[in-house]
């Protein structure tokens, strides 16, 4: 693999960190004159590139096995509790109930907003 440039570095590291190509490319590169347009084209040429992908499953990979607690964890803890008998029945409906809300059992929760006090979203705002 080719040495990547430190700002196609830094377009691999937001995309593995989960951002969408157009956030990653204004992250790495200087984007505040572009088109919206033009930096989604040219994310989208960035990502294409076989030594970019390889980096960001590389990063994606490292990044796998350095979580130290996974959704599966949570599940397997909670189910644990949840059916070891010798538990309160509290601890154990508590179990069941963080479980469906994992799952996303229950009905959804209305949430109020606010839109008079919101501001704008500045780049600066997302690093």
């Amino acid at each position: 693999m080719e040495k990547l440039t430190a700002k196609q570095e830094a377009f691999a590291q937001a995309l593995a960190d989960g951002l969408s190509q157009s956030a990653a490319y204004r992250r790495a590169y200087n984007a505040k004159r572009m088109k919206d347009e033009t930096i989604t084209n040219k994310a989208s040429l960035l990502a294409k590139r076989d030594d970019i992908g390889a980096r960001v499953d590389q990063l994606r990979d490292r990044l796998a096995e350095e979580a130290i607690w996974s959704r599966r964890d949570s599940v397997e803890g909670l189910k644990g509790i949840a059916d070891n008998r010798t538990n309160t029945g509290a601890e154990r409906v508590s179990a069941i109930k963080a479980l469906n809300e994992m799952h996303g059992f229950n009905k959804p929760q209305k949430v109020e907003v606010d839109h008079r006090n919101l501001k704008p979203i500045e780049d600066e705002d997302w690093l």
